[in-house]
């Protein structure tokens, strides 16, 4: 009995619930309901993803193309130089490490001016 009673409630489960009238207005509701929540996640996923990534970008264009002679760099590899080169194309400097050590890089290989940005001062020693 209770295995047709089952059956009975799943099978009134499945059936579709009668349209009210003006179906057509539900439905154009539904899919404006549906669509202002997609619309407004891709303008905010714009505002807070891409917009800060392009102004970002432009920044490390600006400072690329300011490079110039005797500027102290740091590279992404963490190699720290004072530029003595720039090929007259400008997609190569060449940083002198060390005294007689001077390495090539692509431009983009800058990351920033040394004593800028995420230096981490050395730890004082507490008295004991």
């Amino acid at each position: 009995m209770e295995i047709l009673t089952a059956r009975l409630l799943l099978l009134l489960a499945d059936t579709p619930a009668p349209a009210p009238a003006g179906g057509e207005q539900n439905s154009m509701t539904g899919l404006l309901g549906m669509g202002f929540p997609l619309v407004m996640i891709v303008v905010f996923g714009y505002f807070l993803l891409f917009l800060p990534q392009k102004r970002e970008r432009q920044k490390q264009d600006q400072f690329h193309k300011n490079l110039k002679k005797n500027d102290r760099v740091v590279t992404i590899g963490g190699v720290v130089g004072t530029i003595v080169n720039i090929e007259p194309e400008g997609k190569l400097i060449t940083l002198k490490v060390d005294d007689n050590t001077r390495m090539t890089f692509v431009r983009e290989a800058i990351q920033r001016k040394h004593g800028e940005g995420s230096e981490t001062p050395a730890l004082k020693e507490t008295p004991k």
